[in-house]
């Protein structure tokens, strides 16, 4: 794998989790690309191995935010029963991780 594709990767996982709203894994990911710029060997290997991991991670919440944010959307059209705005809660939440 490429540093451009490493970059890519590192880009479009900044960009999920501004999606998920969550700011303080905006700084580690800040971070995680910081070190793609001065790392360089094995270092550089490691950095790859947890940007993929971290990625995926960060895709699976997203699968499970949008999965919620279907689910409250039922409920609120009252197609199925009431498990997350149950006891007049309206399902907000922050961030979703």
């Amino acid at each position: 794998m490429t540093i451009e594709a490493l970059w890519v990767i590192a880009l479009l996982t900044g960009s999920l989790i501004v999606w998920l709203k969550h700011w303080p894994l905006l700084l580690v990911q800040v971070a995680i690309g910081i070190g793609i710029y001065f790392l360089d060997g094995v270092f550089l290997t490691i950095i790859m191995i947890g940007q993929i991991l971290f990625g995926l991670w960060i895709l699976y919440r997203l699968w499970q935010a949008v999965d919620y944010n279907y689910d409250l959307e039922l409920e609120k059209t009252h197609r199925i029963p009431q498990k997350h705005t149950k006891g007049g809660q309206d399902g907000t939440r922050n961030h979703f991780l």
